[in-house]
């Protein structure tokens, strides 16, 4: 085969050629993120213990939202919908709540699941639409390499989130369609107050369809739906686990009321998507000015103004600390179904029928694909072979030993010194009952920026209301509020790398 034989066949093959390269990666990124899933490795995504303590409160019938400002300080910043879930599946496999690798396996499959589910289900809907196969299985596989590439969606609602926001574009576009009815807005509001139920930013989606409601001046739509999506509200807050409804809003919202930081946005954002995934923000761009300047189909209006909405409620969010570039992960989703939806359309066809694109895009694809993959597989391959397991049996023997030879009872306070390689990070589950700030990041956050006050814990160490604190093997007990534990302890015992202090009463 000549050369030029060679480069005719690669341009006819192009995409069927990324279409394989992306099968194979994909691969590869199950079997890494199954294998990180697996490890003994407590936080494998990010604040990984703030999602698995509400679980495991859950499991064990005990609630999940607290007053912030009394112990234990625990702030549990997300909405309960994704714990319920993962803590149905643990009650009827029969793991309770002390078994918590079973409870980081239940929360790390689940995760895996929607996400995986997410990208095929992407993929079945465009190929529904345009009954393009190859671009169809494209879209779902670069969706799935970001979201694996963006690790937010390991063990985190996120996950579900980005499922929900699926679902709600399918819902948008029967109800758009020319025999479109009704009764899909109705399921798409339900869909979307479902996703604020998961995490706080799914609210975006009801805020989109309300816009474009208003913007088509439907107002009877508009009413109607906002009826219904506050009795779907009011539904929710009857039957999942809020405790109070003034203690589940002071917790979601206190719990993410961060101070903002550029230095953050650039480290955690910025640099991820501007140069990775700028390409496809940029056609995102060209594609939605095309769209609102010719006022195409009212679907394509509603994925565009979906698409700005989006990207600007991530940006403007995405500067607080704690955020990450995963709160562009809805946006993604919605980007991806534009695009797709637009090239693949027949009134577009001239448009990208030359030899540049049809080169361009599957390169584009398969370098996506090989950069996703290869970064998911350094980010994990540490985890894969660290040692975790042993630190995860020293713990759980810390704690037994608390229970068994100390008789730790309910409401009796443990402080957690954690160390700079996670250590004492499984104790705040061994002893979820009983420890007293397991989100130390959340609480420092919280105090830092004035949100919460903890006069009360200060009142604890200085009435040694704090029963044991426990710190590395050699190292003074601190805690991360800086209150000086002074004269208020007195060294207990040392097992293994810990030394365990008592109030000196």
């Amino acid at each position: 085969m000549g050369v030029n034989k060679l480069l005719i066949w690669l341009k006819d093959k192009s995409f069927l050629i990324a279409l394989i390269f992306g099968l194979i990666s994909s691969l590869v990124l199950l079997i890494v993120k199954f294998q990180a899933s697996i490890s003994y490795h407590p936080d494998i995504s990010g604040s990984e213990g703030s999602v698995i303590v509400p679980i495991q409160l859950l499991v064990s019938g005990n609630p999940i939202y607290l007053d912030p400002e009394s112990a234990p300080f625990r702030l549990s910043q997300y909405a309960p919908l994704y714990s319920t879930i993962i803590a149905t599946f643990c009650k009827i496999v029969g793991w309770s709540a002390i078994e918590v690798h079973k409870i980081y396996l239940a929360s790390r499959l689940w995760s895996n699941i929607f996400t995986l589910a997410t990208a095929c289900f992407i993929g079945a809907f465009l190929y529904r639409v345009t009954k393009k196969p190859i671009t169809a299985a494209l879209a779902g596989l670069f969706v799935f390499h970001v979201l694996s590439f963006w690790l937010l969606t390991t063990s985190r609602p996120d996950s579900l989130l980005i499922l929900l926001t699926s679902l709600f574009v399918f819902s948008a576009y029967n109800a758009l369609k020319d025999d479109g009815k009704q009764l899909w807005w109705f399921v798409a509001i339900f869909i979307a107050v479902s996703a604020f139920f998961v995490k706080q930013s799914g609210a975006i989606l009801s805020i989109s369809a309300g816009a474009f409601w208003i913007l088509n001046k439907q107002w009877k739509t508009l009413l109607t739906l906002t009826f219904f999506g506050i009795a779907v509200f009011g539904f929710y807050l009857l039957i999942l686990p809020v405790n109070t409804i003034e203690l589940f809003f002071t917790n979601i919202v206190g719990g993410v009321a961060n101070s903002a930081s550029w230095d953050w946005f650039y480290d955690w954002t910025l640099q991820h998507w501007l140069l990775q995934f700028a390409p496809l923000i940029l056609v995102n761009v060209i594609v939605s000015a095309y769209i609102i300047y010719y006022r195409t189909s009212p679907f394509y209006l509603f994925l565009t103004l979906c698409c700005f909405l989006f990207f600007l409620f991530a940006t403007s969010t995405a500067f607080k600390i704690g955020a990450g570039v995963g709160y562009y992960q809805d946006y993604l989703l919605l980007a991806v179904v534009q695009i797709s939806l637009f090239v693949t359309d027949s009134a577009n066809a001239r448009r990208f029928d030359n030899v540049f694109l049809k080169a361009a895009v599957p390169l584009y694809l398969v370098i996506a694909f090989l950069h996703c993959s290869l970064f998911v597989f350094m980010k994990y391959r540490p985890v894969i072979n660290s040692n975790f397991e042993a630190q995860y049996i020293e713990e759980r023997k810390v704690s037994e030993y608390l229970y068994g030879e100390k008789n730790l009872k309910p409401n009796e306070w443990v402080y957690i010194c954690g160390g700079n390689n996670l250590e004492g990070y499984f104790l705040n589950q061994f002893l979820v009952h009983n420890a007293l700030i397991p989100f130390s990041d959340l609480v420092y956050l919280a105090n830092l920026n004035g949100t919460f006050r903890f006069d009360k814990f200060k009142s604890m160490v200085r009435r040694k209301e704090i029963k044991y604190v426990i710190s590395l093997k050699g190292s003074v007990p601190v805690n991360i509020l800086n209150v000086d534990f002074a004269n208020t302890l007195k060294y207990s015992s040392t097992v293994g790398s810990f030394d365990i202090y008592e109030a000196d009463k």
